[in-house]
């Protein structure tokens, strides 16, 4: 990692954020591209960042229609980083319209840090699917 590269804590919170808001732009820009998604099911690449803007704007209306208004990184894992490379795992927590939690989904991740220091993601992996 390099001095000025972005705090692992700081982008899942910028990626949370914009999960919480349905910024489906800033969710397509956090991506690095191509992508990879990795399921028990198989393997998807993401080649450009509408499919990321689809992708979100489908889940969103899943999550809204459950009561899910909001989501939270906890219990981040750092397995391995090395310089322009983080793998880890952690659990993102939905929460109600008031704050509160609503469930839990684990989910680990490869994150790339770009020349400007801002971290994007390169493999994503539900663990709960």
């Amino acid at each position: 990692m390099t001095p000025d590269a972005e705090s692992i804590d700081s982008f899942f919170a910028r990626y949370t954020g914009y999960l919480t808001s349905g910024d489906l732009d800033g969710l397509a820009e956090i991506y690095n591209y191509p992508a990879l998604a990795v399921t028990a099911r198989g393997c998807a690449a993401i080649a450009a960042p509408q499919q990321t803007r689809e992708f979100f704007e489908q889940g969103q209306a899943y999550y809204r229609s459950r009561g899910i208004q909001g989501v939270r990184a906890r219990d981040i894992v750092t397995e391995i980083e090395v310089p322009g490379v983080w793998v880890g795992h952690l659990l993102l927590e939905n929460l109600d319209s008031d704050g509160s939690p609503v469930g839990t989904e684990r989910n680990a991740y490869q994150v790339v840090t770009a020349e400007d220091g801002t971290r994007r993601i390169a493999v994503t992996t539900p663990l709960d699917a």
